[in-house]
């Protein structure tokens, strides 16, 4: 799940007081480059710091190990191409985001609410994980 959450959350802006109240340290050091348009040298995970550098132009998606998250980030550079995607909820959560289908067909509770509150039709307070909350909620302001 912690990479789902990553995923959805790349291209997405967020506000600096929220990313200190991210627990896990490469979500909130991601938030941080993303927010401050710092380095995203700080993040551990290969694959986020490479999703990371790709969504800043510092490196093509092909860098990305992991089949899902580097399919997950050609379409959202192309705006084509989930079906690529092997994990439903990242696949239906890719297809959602291009405007090619809905956020119902998320089985994960809390990804299907990030959806819908990315949206513009949730609420971040449905989110239970907290870390996907607070980076739902920073993205909102």
């Amino acid at each position: 799940m912690r990479v789902i959450i990553a995923v959805l959350l790349m291209l997405s802006g967020y506000a600096h007081a929220s990313c200190g109240q991210i627990s896990n340290s490469d979500q909130r050091n991601y938030c941080y480059a993303k927010e401050s348009g710092g380095s995203c040298g700080q993040i551990n995970d290969s694959n986020l710091r490479n999703a990371c550098n790709a969504e800043k132009g510092g490196s093509g998606c092909g860098q990305i190990s992991d089949s899902d998250m580097r399919n997950y980030c050609y379409a959202k550079q192309s705006g084509s191409g989930c079906g690529q995607i092997n994990n439903s909820d990242m696949r239906n959560a890719c297809y959602a985001e291009t405007n090619n289908g809905s956020c119902g067909q998320i089985s994960d509770s809390d990804q299907r609410n990030l959806c819908y509150a990315k949206k513009g039709n949730g609420s971040c307070g449905q989110i239970s994980n907290s870390d996907l909350r607070n980076q739902c909620e920073a993205m909102k302001r």
